[in-house]
This record gives structure tokens, sequence and C-alpha cells, in this order.
């Protein structure tokens, strides 16, 4: 189902990306329609295929705009394809699993710009009971693709980070066009860490920014198989290296040999095949 339009273009586009986060997604539309821009917000929820309640839940929300795809052609590719629909210069990516105090999205918006040092906004998460999410990390390099997510303090002011995925993050659409959106060689996994290598290239900045809150809940079973999740973080890490840094081959072979030699026949499958998740595997 999609929403009439609104005859008067809004200031943000939230774009959230579903699979099976039927609880999630409702908690995360209501918290938006109690936004103080709510009246000046269009919501676009692209639902990858769902096997849960997802269609009801969004058709309890007349407004929004719903796009339903056939397969899960991962996150990437959906992103893609909701940023097609979304009609905002500013575009506001949120995860399901958050849910936003009311006053964020317009924090956000007051800090982003066409032009100046700052490209994106990022909310300052916690968890369900007020302690600090984990969701920044450093940037992946060469030498060190897995990192942890840490959960800092609550920031006094705003303050640059370089990698906090796109569980919260406000950007402007120009942006996105001049990177020519998110590179379909990602499946599920990556494309956050390519957007803040690009912002970082450009040489700006994304803050985080102690005004706009949110709660990120946990995440419900996407019902993805983890092995093809698994040869889908190595698939993207290739893209990802090969972007970056030049590199490919060694890296390849690598998680390759490994997952024979730990008997892994699934994932070796996967990887030999090169596979992602993008629709293919149903």
């Amino acid at each position: 189902m999609e929403s009439t339009p609104n005859s008067q273009t809004p200031l943000v586009s939230v774009l959230c990306v579903s699979r099976n986060q039927d609880l999630n997604l409702r908690r995360c539309l209501v918290a938006l329609s109690r936004s103080t821009l709510a009246a000046q917000t269009q919501v676009v929820v692209v639902d990858l295929a769902s096997h849960d309640e997802t269609a009801t839940v969004v058709a309890d929300f007349s407004e929004l705009t719903a796009l339903r795809l056939p397969k899960n052609f991962g996150w990437t590719k959906a992103a893609n394809i909701g940023l097609r629909s979304t009609t905002a210069e500013n575009i506001l990516f949120l995860d399901p699993c958050v849910e936003l105090d009311p006053g964020t999205v317009e924090v956000l918006l007051s800090s982003v710009a066409e032009s100046g040092t700052v490209a994106a906004a990022v909310a300052t998460l916690r968890t369900t009971d007020g302690s600090p999410a984990s969701y920044l990390r450093p940037l992946p390099v060469a030498t060190l693709l897995r990192m942890e997510a840490h959960a800092p303090a609550q920031p006094e002011e705003s303050e640059s980070v370089d990698y906090p995925g796109l569980a919260a993050l406000l950007i402007r659409k120009s942006f996105l066009k001049g990177m020519n959106y998110f590179d379909e060689r990602y499946g599920e996994l990556w494309s956050d860490a390519e957007l803040a290598a690009q912002v970082k290239r450009a040489q700006r900045r994304i803050l985080r920014l102690p005004g706009a809150g949110g709660v990120l809940h946990p995440e419900q079973d996407k019902r993805i198989p983890s092995a093809l999740l698994a040869a889908d973080w190595h698939s993207g890490a290739a893209v990802y290296l090969k972007k970056h840094y030049g590199l490919s081959l060694g890296r390849s072979l690598g998680p390759i040999v490994r997952s024979l030699l730990s008997g892994n026949l699934s994932l070796a499958r996967h990887l030999l095949a090169g596979d992602k998740v993008d629709g293919t595997q149903e």
C-alpha cells in the first residue's frame, strides 16, 4: 500500500528497512507519530518479505508509504529501492529496533546542512534499562575489519564519530546522490561502513548529538541462515577492501580455507559461490 502524496514537501523522509520485526516496527512507528516534526515527516517502510505480522502493523499506519518486496534482497538493495520513494531532501535511516524520543528528528535536522563540515547526524542511543547502547565503532581498516561496538557515555555536547551505523542517522539526499546511492555489491551488511567511509573521504563529519535520543531495543530473529549471513559479511568485506585499500584475492581465499578446515561446509559453499543476502536463495 502507498499513502496519498502530501501536497507539501516534507522536511524529512524516514526510511525504515524491516525484516521480521513486527513488534519493534510498531513501537518505532508509534514513536515517530509522536515526533515534534510528525506533520512534516514522510515515513517509508520497506518490508523485506517478512513472515510475521509486519503487513498488519503497516496497515495500521495509513499515512506512511509501504513497499513490500517479494524476497529478502538484503538491506542495501532495499534501501536503494526505498530511497526512490522518498521526497524530502533530508533522509533519516531508522532501524525498526529504535524508538526515538519526540524531539530527536528535529534536533538531528538542525545539525545537518547542504554544505559545511557536518554531513550527517546520529542519535545518542540507550538500552531499555537506560544505559548507553553499543552501536559506535571505529571505521574498519585493512588490518582489522571486525571491531566490536562500544557504548560511550552520554556526551555533554555534540561530538564527531567515525562509524555509528545506520540505526538512527540523518543525512542529506544530495550526499547520497553524490556517492551514487549504495553500492549493490553489498548485501545485508557493510553499507553502513561504506557510507561512513564516504563521509570521511569527503572530509566531513558525523555528529552524535546529546539532545537527540532514542532506545535501541533487541532485534527480533530476521530468519536469515547464519552461514549465509557470514558469507554476506565476507563478501561485503572483500568489496570494502577492494574499494578502499585495493586488496582482493588474498582476503577472499582466507575465509574459504578456514571454513573448509573447520568443517563448516555450508559456509564454504556460500563463500565459493560468492553468495550474499540478495534474494537468490529464496
